[in-house]
């Protein structure tokens, strides 16, 4: 039923006068709430184009290697990550996940790769650079930074590669096909490295940021949102031996990419080549390997 004009209070002009007022009052302080919480959450972020660096003493540094948030605007978190590809204004956050491409065979072979506590180190997996039937070595081995548009910003060779794959005993292993990377030089692209860190075991929300494997025909930086399940002692939840189940669509993003946990901002393990939806988790040996090489840094600067 249409209501008549007589059904409506009327309401004076002084009165007007005041809700207008109230109504600006109140949208004041939602900005500045807004604002502040923003600055919190900044405040928990490496400053750009500086190095991130954990109090290694603290006993919390055993629980969470390298940790610190990489905190979004909570009000577009949520929409934003169910996205399949990463906004323009996630860019920053996600600015130290690109790519390592080699040349095998005359053929090219890509993985995700991510920075981790200095911006010419990089972790990866390990088979990404395994040598082909052939028996051909990975050459011409770079890591790519490439913006929102996919166009490929900076190209850095690869310097050398510690891959755990070449232990004795590790090869072909899925919970060992972790490999860390020296670049170069440091990339002027990524705007802060990566916190990684030890996964508890518990079934934690993540996000996943990566690329497509084939990134001549696609070179957008993806991401997926969806659950890490704990490896239970019935079976119901175990994976693959070495490694957790995830439920993440995966289907366009290749091995080496990050899994992020939501609740703190740090990588709990790394998508890997597997039929199933896996991931793989820091061990020791690339604890020990990544500590090693920023030790080496820190001597290289003393010098």
């Amino acid at each position: 039923m249409r209501a008549t004009s007589a059904s409506v209070p009327s309401v004076s002009n002084s009165n007007k006068s005041v809700l207008k007022l109230a109504l600006l009052a109140g949208a004041m302080s939602a900005l500045a709430m807004m604002s502040m919480q923003r600055a919190d959450a900044d405040s928990a972020l490496c400053g750009s184009g500086s190095e991130c660096r954990p109090d290694l003493s603290s006993p919390a540094s055993a629980q969470h290697f390298f940790r610190f948030s990489t905190a979004h605007d909570q009000a577009s978190q949520y929409d934003s990550l169910r996205r399949s590809e990463v906004s323009a204004k996630d860019y920053a956050s996600f600015s130290g996940v690109g790519v390592i491409s080699c040349s095998v065979d005359g053929k090219q072979r890509t993985s995700t790769a991510f920075l981790v506590g200095a911006f010419d180190i990089g972790v990866t997996v390990a088979h990404a650079f395994e040598k082909s039937t052939n028996g051909a070595e990975p050459e011409d081995c770079t890591y790519n930074s490439l913006d929102s548009l996919g166009q490929v910003r900076e190209r850095i060779p690869v310097s050398y590669v510690k891959s755990q794959w070449d232990e004795a005993g590790s090869s072909g292993q899925l919970s060992k096909d972790l490999a860390v990377v020296r670049l170069s030089q440091p990339s002027r692209y990524a705007q802060r490295t990566m916190p990684l860190g030890r996964f508890s075991g518990a079934a934690a929300s993540v996000v996943m940021v990566g690329y497509k494997s084939d990134i001549d025909a696609d070179s957008i930086k993806r991401k997926a949102r969806g659950t890490v399940y704990e490896r239970r002692a019935d079976g119901l939840v175990a994976s693959t031996a070495g490694g957790f189940t995830h439920d993440l669509d995966s289907r366009d993003i290749a091995p080496g990419a990050p899994l992020i946990d939501e609740s703190t901002g740090v990588i709990i393990g790394i998508h890997a080549q597997s039929a199933r939806n896996t991931m793989i988790t820091m061990n020791d040996w690339l604890e020990a390997t990544l500590r090693t090489e920023m030790q080496q840094q820190r001597e290289a600067r003393a010098n």
